[in-house]
């Protein structure tokens, strides 16, 4: 790391609480802080939905199952393509309930539902989940990071999760989006980037697909899974997969919160 990399880092670090400040100095009341007033722009709430899906775990285990792992390959990815679907049924059936009902929170819907103690019970759940979720996602991070800034695990885990929660903490939900289209173009171009690196030091993108087995890269099984055998079923990870991103569109908080923004 050169003093140019430090000064870089600091300055989006700076920057991310800056603009929390920035957005957060204008809310008036619950509503503005927690979904934006729900006035934040379309393509804001789309990319950071994005950012939400995409963590360390995406740029770690995601490659490590494609090229590594035994048996692995592109067809583990197959249930990515219910992303799509999930989204337009959420947008259809649950979006529009909810933002009619004004909500804050998707537990509040419970409560209007069924009662209090149920929304209580549920968020409780959520949270502790969430918790150890993010924990494993910030600890992914850390390891990458300590490993390129030179610094111990833990002193990274807290740069990580001090800066977090102060731009979140100061700007609310508007912070948080804003913060995640930033944080996308940053990670788009830098996944571009390297791309074009890493093939221009080897010999160029030919000489990668030609060093990966050639049923690693088959996108597509179209097996069923009903008893044929097959450990990546087109069909299977389909439908699965449609339930499993509706259930994360349209209940998470992580998720719900934009989309009532």
């Amino acid at each position: 790391m050169t003093a140019l990399d430090w000064l870089i880092l600091g300055g989006y670090l700076a920057g991310m609480i800056g603009l929390s400040i920035y957005l957060g100095k204008n809310q008036q009341n619950q509503e503005d802080y927690f979904v934006g007033g729900r006035r934040l722009p379309w393509w804001a709430i789309g990319i950071s939905t994005m950012a939400t899906q995409t963590s360390a775990i995406s740029f770690i285990s995601k490659p490590a199952f494609v090229a590594l792992k035994p048996g692995g390959g592109l067809t583990w990815l197959q249930y990515e393509m219910a992303v799509p679907l999930a989204i337009i049924a959420v947008m259809i059936f649950l979006v529009p309930l909810f933002r009619k009902l004004e909500l804050i929170s998707v537990y509040e819907y419970l409560e209007h539902r069924f009662d209090a103690s149920i929304r209580y019970l549920v968020s409780g759940v959520f949270l502790l989940s969430r918790a150890f979720a993010a924990g494993i996602v910030v600890y992914a991070t850390a390891i990458v990071l300590s490993v390129c800034l030179g610094i111990p695990l833990w002193l990274t885990i807290l740069i990580i999760g001090a800066v977090t929660v102060i731009y979140d903490v100061i700007g609310g939900m508007p912070a948080v989006v804003y913060s995640d289209v930033i944080q996308m173009v940053i990670l788009l171009s830098g996944i571009v980037i390297c791309i074009v690196y890493a093939a221009e030091h080897v010999g160029g993108f030919g000489v990668i697909l030609n060093s990966l087995p050639p049923e690693r890269l088959n996108v597509l099984d179209m097996a069923h899974g009903l008893g044929d055998g097959s450990e990546t079923p087109f069909w299977g990870f389909l439908f699965g997969g449609f339930f499993l991103f509706v259930s994360y569109y349209g209940t998470d908080q992580s998720q719900v919160q934009r989309e009532l923004s």
